[in-house]
């Protein structure tokens, strides 16, 4: 039983604090749609700044700059207060084609004194590359495969997770290929396996369907994102099929005002909406099946920027969390024992 760093196998019991679903680097300005209107134009060539801030706050891909993490210091620096607040293990879900880089996580693991865990696959259909309409299920398959026992980009850095597969507001045929295949390969190895679905939707359902019918296991399998638009009902549906389901927006309390919708469609619940459905959903027996994280992904969710940082979960969310009746050995469970668990596979090698 062991979980495969980017350094090297660790048992999964020296994981510890875990953020199960983060972004130490990442590059989401393809995905941004063009501004239009010249003021927009020109807002969108800013740096990210306390003078746009209040902006941002509303639209937070106004500012392109925002949408992008890849200054090195910055992250250390970063990674640094997680560790200083108790953090032990941080999984970086950035795949192909937005930013992944596996040997400066590796860097960075061995200088802080982290886990690091990479992610393989792909993410949404809008930056997948040009030729995926002709790839097929099995070299997709054959591709995780490779980065999850040999390595990522031609390095030795091994994958220890699968995902986040990405799926939008309709699971596009692409999209199913990647999950499919992502469903092979971790019927193979054991391993977890998080999906990225929309903000605002209920295709869980319909993943969770497409992940099991092709072999997957459902107790490793994370539908990411419940926590934007937090609807109980379909929370428990979903844990009823034995999946887990993960509140990874902690820190983002956003409100997409229409006038300027693009990659975000509406409001995001607030950190006490989502402790408080947690609270709910341990009272309702589900407590081994939640993943808790922050998936920093823009620039404003860093300290130096005026966010609150990788160390959200343990510095603020752990208090709150107390002060709503989550005992203590309820929160080591969501943030020891079911990233554990989740990562946990008696196949790696």
């Amino acid at each position: 039983m062991a979980v495969m760093t980017v350094t090297g196998k660790i048992e999964a019991a020296e994981l510890g604090w875990v953020l199960p679903h983060e972004h130490a680097f990442i590059d989401l300005r393809d995905l941004v749609p063009a501004p239009q209107t010249i003021s927009a134009k020109t807002l969108a060539a800013e740096r990210v700044s306390l003078a746009n801030y209040g902006q941002l706050s509303r639209n937070p891909y106004a500012v392109l700059d925002n949408a992008v993490i890849d200054d090195v210091e910055v992250v250390r620096e970063e990674l640094l207060a997680f560790k200083r607040a108790g953090g032990t293990t941080f999984v970086d879900l950035t795949l192909r084609d937005i930013g992944r880089d596996p040997v400066l996580l590796a860097g960075l693991a061995r200088e802080v004194g982290i886990n690091i865990v990479a992610g393989c696959g792909y993410y949404i259909n809008a930056s997948h590359p040009p030729g995926m309409d002709g790839m097929t299920v099995e070299r997709i398959a054959a591709e995780i495969r490779q980065e999850v026992t040999t390595g990522i980009d031609g390095t030795s850095i091994r994958a220890g997770v699968i995902g986040e597969i990405g799926t939008s507001e309709i699971v596009y045929p692409n999209e199913r290929k990647a999950l499919i295949a992502a469903a092979l390969v971790q019927q193979e190895t054991g391993l977890g396996l998080h999906v990225h679905t929309y903000l605002w939707g209920t295709t869980g359902h319909e993943v969770v369907s497409i992940l099991t019918g092709h072999g997957a296991a459902a107790d490793k399998i994370c539908i990411n994102h419940i926590d934007v638009d937090l609807r109980l009902d379909y929370l428990k549906a979903l844990l009823h099929q034995g999946v887990y389901i993960e509140f990874d927006n902690f820190g983002k309390e956003f409100y997409a005002d229409r006038r300027h919708r693009s990659i975000l469609q509406g409001l995001f619940a607030r950190d006490i909406e989502r402790v408080r459905a947690i609270k709910q959903l341990i009272d309702c027996g589900f407590l081994k099946q939640i993943l808790v994280s922050t998936d920093v992904c823009l620039k404003t969710c860093l300290h130096r920027y005026g966010g609150w940082g990788f160390d959200h979960m343990l510095t603020n969310i752990v208090p709150m969390m107390q002060d709503e009746g989550i005992t203590d050995e309820q929160i080591r469970m969501l943030m020891c024992g079911n990233p554990a668990a989740f990562l946990d596979s008696p196949r790696v090698r």
